[in-house]
């Protein structure tokens, strides 16, 4: 018999507040199941609703702010939705359709998305939940503790992967710092002694990070000052404001080399005064776009050549060529070609131009956005868990399923290729450095085919080499 829609409520709220309760007391909705046990939440004969979150675009617009014209709430939503249809059309999962629950915050009020927890966990009842990037590791920690199976495409710290029902592409914050610092320790970036000044921001995942990093400067004999900036307010000009102010708390500490832990959209003031201080600049990968083509475009030119270690991959390689695509890849093309070709005036999606936009290159011809590569990963590993989870589908059953797929493929990250083993809670296993290129508008082609070793004349990631380094706990 399933538990009462009030106690649901009430799981879902202590362990909101906690987020440290365990996975068993924060597992919300039905106890049994038809087919032997287990929670089947959102599941019916007929159906499994599944949740999935995207940013309120349109009321971004509506309040002012200019968007691409195919930058929409429906069309972000789509980028999902569109699986599901496809499913659906095919028969469905094991006889069951799938019915999308669309939930959506406000970007530029972090603490709205505390609402798509209370939908996730309180107000409807889903199987399980998606976001593909955006959205603060907060309040996805708030649903995963909640029991709910979430799949996030950004980064999270380790305590939300701890709740034992999360799971992301990228490692938890701290070891992508980890990594990342231990990386530009070796390529001779940060020097043994060197003093060292980390711009972070106070969300748990920019914590979690910053607390990672230090350990690994501390065993470099690294002195290290932190300029934290108050990225949980949710206030822009309040954000760049602050990390404007960071730059001479890093001139009065004497630093020589800056880790930067904090987004492009918090950052514009620190940009925008740390130019001619002869720092170098090494980015983490420990929050929203950081190293994608809207980050990369998104940063100020003072930010050129810095190095940002990742897990997510690029369009181009080392050497200044487009980057061949795998053939998974071509299938995440192909099928977001096929839903968003009229959007974007008939033009396909192109290598290296960012989310939403559409654009002339410097020869005449269009090019619109790429294609992605988060969704198109989350949904193939999400299918084949569903399906190898029978006909009795129950969370456990399904989780179990998800972490027993072994090798499965990754689009722009991870050199192509992941692993889902009951040992790990994110797909990839491969990491690599990335250098912040300029490719200012009408820079040419060259004879590559690329702009200044970019996809595209936009700022953008080019990997420092043809090397990927193994993730370690």
């Amino acid at each position: 018999m399933a538990r009462s829609r009030t106690w649901t409520a009430v799981v879902a709220v202590v362990c909101a507040l906690s987020l440290t309760a365990g996975v068993a007391a924060c597992s919300s909705g039905s106890s049994d199941s038809s087919g032997g046990g287990g929670n089947t939440t959102g599941v019916t004969d007929t159906t499994i609703k599944i949740g999935l979150a995207v940013s309120d675009l349109d009321g971004l617009r509506a309040s002012g702010l200019a968007l691409a014209p195919a930058l929409t709430t429906q069309n972000l939503s789509k980028r999902i939705t569109a699986f599901f249809d496809e499913w659906n059309a095919a028969g469905g999962i094991n006889g069951r359709k799938v019915e999308p629950v669309v939930m959506t915050w406000d970007p530029v009020k972090p603490a709205t998305a505390q609402k798509v927890c209370d939908d996730a966990t309180i107000n409807n009842q889903i199987f399980a939940f998606i976001n593909s990037n955006g959205m603060g590791a907060k309040y996805i920690e708030c649903i995963a503790a909640a029991g709910v199976p979430t799949f996030f495409g950004d980064v999270a710290p380790q305590s939300a992967h701890d709740t034992g029902f999360l799971m992301t592409i990228s490692p938890s914050a701290e070891v992508n710092a980890t990594s990342g610092v231990k990386a530009a320790i070796e390529a001779g970036q940060i020097p043994k002694g060197a003093t060292v000044g980390i711009l972070s921001g106070n969300g748990p995942e920019h914590v979690a990070a910053t607390a990672a990093a230090k350990t690994a400067l501390e065993a470099n004999g690294n002195k290290i000052t932190v300029a934290q900036i108050n990225t949980l307010q949710g206030d822009p000009g309040i954000q760049n404001t602050e990390s404007a102010a960071a730059v001479n708390t890093f001139k009065a500490a004497g630093i020589t080399n800056a880790v930067i832990a904090l987004q492009f959209t918090a950052s514009g003031g620190f940009w925008d005064n740390a130019g001619g201080n002869n720092w170098q600049f090494t980015f983490l990968d420990v929050a929203s776009s950081m190293c994608t083509a809207y980050g990369a475009k998104s940063l100020k030119p003072s930010a050129v050549g810095g190095t940002c270690y990742t897990v997510f991959g690029d369009s181009t390689t080392s050497d200044g060529k487009l980057r061949p695509e795998t053939d998974f890849e071509k299938e995440c093309r192909a099928k977001f070609d096929a839903i968003s070709t009229a959007d974007y005036g008939g033009v396909k999606s192109t290598p290296g131009i960012p989310s939403g936009e559409t654009r002339t290159m410097p020869d005449g011809t269009k090019a619109s956005s790429d294609y992605p590569p988060n969704e198109c990963t989350i949904m193939s590993v999400m299918k084949t868990a569903l399906e190898k989870a029978g006909k009795n589908l129950t969370r456990e059953s399904f989780w179990k399923a998800l972490h027993a797929e072994g090798d499965v493929p990754i689009a722009l990250g991870s050199n192509g290729k992941g692993s889902l083993t009951p040992d790990r809670s994110w797909m990839a296993t491969l990491t690599h450095g990335d250098k912040l290129t300029a490719a200012p508008t009408g820079t040419a082609k060259n004879a590559n085919g690329t702009y200044n070793n970019c996809p595209a004349d936009i700022q953008c990631w080019v990997p420092v080499s043809s090397t990927w380094y193994p993730i370690s706990k």
